[in-house]
């Protein structure tokens, strides 16, 4: 009975490690799949992400924010990529001087 009691209990830690290398295995997947479709140009590992919000200014820029990070796009702005997901997103780095720099940014259609 008691060795009978010591394999379940292998058997259920056992079980219980593989549960919690799978599931983190999902969750890296799953956050790998959210940045496969940025340009290598663009995305330096974390440079690129889906904006927090987004401000029309009555000059025309946007006022772009994500990931705490703040950036004035100008209105006339040639530069924009198409989002496949349709939202906006951007690709910011701060600089050492603690400006932020703009790389890339994406939208939707009629954003």
């Amino acid at each position: 009975m008691r060795l009978r009691c010591t394999a379940r209990l292998c058997c259920t830690a056992l079980l219980a490690v593989l549960l919690a290398v799978l599931a983190g295995a999902v969750v890296q997947r799953s956050q790998a799949l959210a940045h496969d479709w940025y340009p290598l140009e663009c995305c330096a590992d974390r440079d690129c992400a889906p904006a927090d919000s987004v401000v029309r200014r009555d000059d025309g820029s946007y006022l772009v924010t994500s990931r705490g990070m703040s950036v004035a796009i100008p209105g006339d702005y040639r530069n924009w990529r198409q989002a496949p997901d349709g939202r906006m997103h951007v690709c910011l780095r701060q600089l050492r001087s603690g400006s932020v720099y703009l790389i890339c940014a994406f939208r939707g259609p009629g954003v």
